[in-house]
């Protein structure tokens, strides 16, 4: 074989091994960008204008809201990649609710997980198993909330999480508005 044909297959067998690499490379992308894809149902509530906040949690800073160090939580969501928050505006109301329920169970395989529903508070959480995501809906304080989870939560925890809460009412209340004032704030300044 003269040295020309060497060196031609070894330029071709190089681009072949490169071409390959990146097609694996883009094939892996897409696959992780499916995996913490949001549900078309969530997305649409943004671009419908129905949402006045959203936040986006990561595994640290979920643990940093746990003010109280509670260890349910942190084993509720060791396993969470993503977790984006939105607090709805006051074009959401209770009927919207049901309906992006109804409708991430009918066209989106969601499965009903755990529901509360009385006369105040109301709490939708539903889950998937491929991509793995949790969407959870709640009425608090006549406040609409919707969270997106791309990963999964530790189930189990959720009665003893529960519980805690609901021992610690009014403190977890204020908590949580605290933070989702700081998280105003910040959005303020920002604008």
């Amino acid at each position: 074989m003269n040295n020309t044909l060497k060196g031609q297959l070894l330029t071709h067998s190089a681009l072949f091994m490169k071409s390959r690499v990146l097609l694996l490379s883009l094939g892996l992308m897409v696959i992780s960008l499916v995996s913490i894809a949001q549900s078309s149902s969530i997305t649409s509530l943004k671009k419908d204008k129905l949402t006045s906040m959203d936040l986006h949690f990561y595994p640290s800073t979920l643990r940093m809201v746990n003010l109280d160090n509670n260890e349910e939580f942190n084993r509720l969501i060791q396993d969470i990649e993503k977790l984006v928050f939105f607090k709805m505006n006051g074009k959401f109301e209770n009927i919207d609710m049901y309906n992006l329920v109804n409708q991430l169970e009918s066209n989106e395989d969601f499965e009903e997980y755990v529901v509360v529903d009385g006369p105040t508070k109301k709490f939708y959480l539903l889950g998937r198993e491929k991509p793995t995501e949790t969407v959870g809906l709640a009425l608090l304080d006549n406040e609409h909330y919707v969270f997106d989870i791309a990963g999964s939560l530790e189930l189990k925890e959720l009665p003893k999480l529960y519980q805690y809460i609901s021992e610690n009412d009014s403190t977890f209340q204020n908590k949580f508005s605290q933070i989702l004032g700081l998280m105003e704030f910040g959005e303020d300044v920002a604008d």
